[in-house]
């Protein structure tokens, strides 16, 4: 009776596997596909040379007023945004006692831009 009873445990299983994967293979094929992303890597610097952790990072389609992407620097003063490739950006970075800094970022050409942006204090400069 115990043999009949795990045989008809994986049988059931078995069904429930098949089931459950017809299922998941349409929703798949459903899905949008993405436009490839493009990558901005950053490095935030104040007037000494030290790395800036907690710096506001936010881009949008050059034109527009709306931020569409946003982050802010780590530790380390880094920060990446992942944005869709093919169109002329604006970003922007602001942090505490340091001047806003706005630059525009080309996504036509590559797939991937690595900056080094130097903050200038509200008071001056070095």
């Amino acid at each position: 009776m115990k043999v009949l009873h795990a045989g008809f445990v994986v049988a059931l299983l078995s069904i429930c596997v098949v089931a459950a994967m017809g299922e998941v293979a349409p929703a798949r094929s459903a899905q949008k596909t993405r436009a490839p992303d493009f990558l901005v890597y950053a490095t935030v610097f104040n007037d000494k040379g030290y790395t800036v952790q907690g710096a506001r990072a936010r881009m949008s389609v050059v034109g527009e007023t709306k931020w569409r992407w946003e982050t802010e620097s780590d530790g380390e003063g880094e920060f990446a945004l992942h944005v869709p490739e093919n169109a002329v950006y604006t970003l922007r970075v602001d942090a505490k006692g340091y001047q806003t800094l706005s630059e525009d970022v080309d996504a036509t050409q590559t797939d991937r831009v690595d900056l080094a942006l130097h903050l200038v204090p509200v008071g001056g400069g070095k």
